[in-house]
C-alpha cells in the first residue's frame, strides 16, 4: 500500500509532464554542456600550445647567433629572460650534439647530456615537438616544447621551453564549473516553469477525469466550467455536450428498455401459448434449420416418429430419423428445392414392427420479410382414415356390384324378352316363312349381344395378365389417332398434338394401354359429331398428381396423358357415374368402355380423372408412374 501511494502520484498527468520536461531539459543541457566544455577545453589547450610554440620559436631565434659563436653567456641571458615569462618553468638550449648549452633552472648542467626519454626526443627534434610531461615531485604537469635551431638549412641545436599546465587546467576547471552551474540553473528554472505549465494543463484534465469517472458511476449531471478558449477549454465544452447527449440517450434507453421488457413478457407469454398449442396438437410438427438440423419436434411428432425431442434437437435429420427415412428424404428434398410437398403418403414402421400410415406435408419455413429459416413438416396419422377408406371402397364395391347386377339384368332382360316372345310364338307360327326369317335374324343377334355383355363383364371381373415393358406413350397415342384419322377428318375435327419430348418411357402393357387410348379417342370423336378440336397432350406429372393410393414419396415422378375435346361436355348429373358399368349417354352403348379404362389404368398403378367445365368440352387425364413405382396393386406379370 505504501509503495502504491508513492507510485500513484508519479502516474498522474502533471508528474508525467514535469518528468518529461525535466528529462528533455537534462538531455538538452547535458548535450550542450558536453559540446561547450569540449570546445572551451580545446580552445584553452590550443591557446596554451600556441603560446608555448611562440616562446620556443622566440628562444630559438635569439639563440642562433650566440650558439654559432659559442657565446654561452649570452645564451644564459636569453634562457633566463624566457624563464621569467608567466607559466615558464624552465628554458634551455642544446647544442648540435645534444649537450646542454644553457639552462635557466640548473646552469650546472651545461655541457652534459640529459638522460630522460623526453630530453632525448627533444634533442632529436627536427621540427616543433610538444610533449606533455606529468607532474613530478609535487610540481604541476607541463608541456615540453622543443624547436630546432637551423643555420642555412642545417640543424645547429635545439631550443626547449617547459610551460606549466596548471593555469590551463585551472581555467578548464573554472569553465566546467561555470557550465555545470549554468546547466543546473537552467534545469531548475525549466523545472519550475514546467511544473507551472503541467499544473495548468493537469488541473482541467483532472477535472475532466473526475467528471468522466462520475459519469461512469452513473452521474450524468456532471458539468465542467471551461478554463479558457484553448484546446482544454474546447475539450471541456465537448465533455459537457457529451454528458448532455449521454443523459438524453440514457432516458431513451430506459424508455426502450421498458418497452423491450414489456415485449419480452409478451413474447414469453406468446411462446408459452405457442408451446401449449404445439404440445396439444394431435398432428406431428417437425422443423429443420438451413443446415438440416432438427430445431423443433412437438409431442405428437415424438410419438409418430418414435424419437425424443431432447435427443433429436440439434442433430441432422437423416441421423435422428434413421427409422423414418421417408420423412427425412421429404424434409431434405424440400430444403434443397425450396419447394413444398402436400399430401405425401408414407408408411412408418414402429419399433415393434407395426406399420403406421401417415400423410405428410412440407413447406419452406420463412421469417420476417421472407427470410429463409429452414423447413417445416406436418405429419398426420391416417391409419384410421385408411381403414375407413378401405371400408368405403368395400362398400363402393358392394354398391357397384348391385349396380352391376341391376345393369346386367336390364341389359340381358331385353334380348331375353325378345327370345321369350319368339319361343312363345313358335308353336303357332313356325310354319310361316316370314316368322322363320325373323327368328333366324333376331335370335342369333340377341344371343351375340348377351355373349358380348358377358365377355365385357369377364374382363371387368377377372385379373388381367399384364405384360409390362418400356412403352413410349407418344407412339401408342399416335397409333390411336391414326386409327380414327378418316373419321376425324370426315367429321371436320382438327387434331392438336402437344408432346413433351423429354418424357421417358413407362412400364406398361402396350396392348392394354392401347385399348384405353383408343377408347378415349373414340369417345372424344363421338362427342364432336359437328366438328371441333381434339387435343392430345403428353407431359410430366408431379407428386401432387400421383394416385391417392399407394406410396407417394417426394421423389415420385410420372407421365400425364390428356385427351381433350370441344364437345358439349359431361353434365353434373352424369359426372358422378361416368366410370360406373352399364352407364352410358350414347344410344346403343353398353356403358362398359370407361369402366374398363378405369380398371386397366388402376392395374398399371395409375389414375384416370376427367374435367368438364360449364363452358363445354371434356378432358380425360391419365397419370402413370415411371418405372416400377406402382400404387400398391397386385398385378400379374407374364
Amino acid at each position: 500500500m505504501i509503495l502504491r501511494a508513492l507510485v500513484s502520484p508519479l502516474r498522474s498527468l502533471q508528474a508525467k509532464l514535469l518528468l518529461g520536461t525535466l528529462g528533455v531539459l537534462v538531455l538538452v543541457m547535458g548535450g550542450v554542456m558536453v559540446v561547450v566544455e569540449r570546445g572551451q577545453r580545446q580552445a584553452i589547450i590550443d591557446e596554451m600550445e600556441r603560446r608555448s610554440e611562440v616562446l620556443a620559436r622566440s628562444l630559438a631565434a635569439v639563440s642562433t647567433s650566440p650558439l654559432v659563436l659559442y657565446s654561452f653567456t649570452e645564451l644564459e641571458q636569453h634562457v633566463a629572460r624566457v624563464a621569467t615569462e608567466a607559466d615558464v618553468v624552465y628554458a634551455l638550449v642544446l647544442d648540435l650534439d645534444g649537450r646542454v648549452a644553457a639552462h635557466s633552472k640548473q646552469p650546472a648542467l651545461a655541457g652534459t647530456f640529459l638522460p630522460d626519454p623526453v630530453d632525448r626526443r627533444a634533442a632529436g627534434a627536427t621540427a616543433l615537438t610538444i610533449q606533455p610531461v606529468p607532474s613530478r615531485d609535487g610540481e604541476a604537469p607541463l608541456y615540453d616544447v622543443a624547436y630546432p635551431i637551423m643555420v642555412e638549412g642545417r640543424k645547429w641545436g635545439t631550443a626547449r621551453v617547459g610551460v606549466s599546465r596548471g593555469r590551463m587546467e585551472a581555467l578548464i576547471r573554472d569553465t566546467r564549473r561555470q557550465l555545470y552551474g549554468l546547466g543546473a540553473a537552467t534545469i531548475l528554472l525549466g523545472g519550475v516553469l514546467a511544473s507551472l505549465v503541467a499544473r495548468r494543463i493537469a488541473r482541467p484534465v483532472k477535472a475532466l477525469a473526475g467528471g468522466a469517472e462520475a459519469i461512469a458511476r452513473g452521474d450524468l449531471h456532471q458539468r465542467i466550467v471551461p478554463a479558457g478558449h484553448d484546446e482544454i477549454g474546447q475539450l471541456a465544452i465537448a465533455f459537457n455536450h457529451m454528458a448532455t447527449q449521454l443523459g438524453e440517450h440514457r432516458r431513451q434507453l430506459e424508455t426502450a428498455h421498458g418497452r423491450l421488457r414489456e415485449q419480452y413478457v409478451e413474447l414469453g407469454e406468446l411462446k408459452s401459448y405457442t408451446d401449449s398449442i404445439m404440445g396439444s396438437l394431435t398432428t406431428g410438427v417437425i422443423t429443420l434449420d438451413l443446415d438440416g438440423r432438427i430445431t423443433t419436434v412437438n409431442t405428437a411428432g415424438e410419438l409418430l416418429l418414435g424419437v425424443f425431442a431432447r435427443e433429436a434437437i440439434g442433430r441432422f435429420c437423416t441421423e435422428a430419423l434413421a427409422r423414418a427415412p421417408g420423412v427425412a428424404e421429404a424434409l431434405m428434398e424440400t430444403l434443397a428445392s425450396r419447394g413444398g410437398h402436400e399430401g405425401l403418403s408414407l408408411t412408418l414402421v414402429r419399433p415393434g414392427g407395426q406399420a403406421l400410415a401417415i400423410e405428410m406435408s412440407t413447406a419452406p419455413l420463412r421469417g420476417a420479410e421472407g427470410k429463409e429459416l429452414g423447413v417445416v413438416g406436418v405429419l398426420r396419422d391416417v391409419s384410421r382414415v385408411r381403414e375407413l377408406e378401405d371400408q368405403l371402397r368395400r362398400s363402393d364395391r358392394l354398391a357397384s356390384l348391385g349396380t352391376l347386377a341391376a345393369g346386367l339384368a336390364h341389359e340381358i332382360k331385353n334380348p331375353l324378352t325378345s327370345l321369350r316372345t319368339f319361343i312363345g310364338l313358335m308353336p303357332r307360327k313356325i310354319g310361316e316363312e316370314r316368322f322363320r326369317e325373323s327368328l333366324l335374324r333376331v335370335v342369333p343377334g340377341e344371343l351375340d349381344r348377351i355373349n358380348g355383355i358377358v365377355d365385357h363383364l369377364l374382363q371387368l371381373a377377372r385379373p388381367s395378365t399384364l405384360r409390362l415393358q418400356p412403352v413410349l406413350v407418344s407412339t401408342l397415342l399416335d397409333r390411336a389417332l391414326d386409327l380414327h384419322a378418316q373419321e376425324l377428318e370426315l367429321h371436320g375435327i382438327e387434331i392438336v398434338r402437344q408432346y413433351d419430348s423429354a418424357c421417358p418411357a413407362v412400364q406398361a402393357d402396350p396392348d392394354e394401354l392401347y385399348k384405353v387410348l383408343v377408347n378415349l379417342v373414340r369417345n372424344a370423336l363421338e362427342a364432336m359429331e359437328q366438328g371441333g378440336e381434339l387435343t392430345a397432350r403428353i407431359g410430366w406429372a408431379g407428386v401432387g398428381e400421383a394416385p391417392t393410393s399407394g406410396r407417394r414419396g417426394p421423389s415420385w415422378r410420372g407421365v400425364r396423358i390428356e385427351i381433350a375435346d370441344t364437345g358439349p361436355g359431361i353434365s353434373a348429373e352424369a359426372a358422378e357415374r361416368v366410370f360406373t358399368p352399364f352407364f352410358t349417354t350414347k344410344a346403343g352403348g353398353t356403358g362398359l368402355g370407361l369402366a374398363l379404362t378405369h380398371k386397366i389404368i388402376e392395374e398399371h398403378g395409375g389414375a384416370v380423372r376427367f374435367v368438364s367445365p360449364a363452358s363445354g368440352g371434356a378432358t380425360f387425364r391419365i397419370v402413370l408412374p415411371i418405372g416400377h413405382d406402382r400404387a400398391g396393386l397386385t398385378v400379374e406379370r407374364a
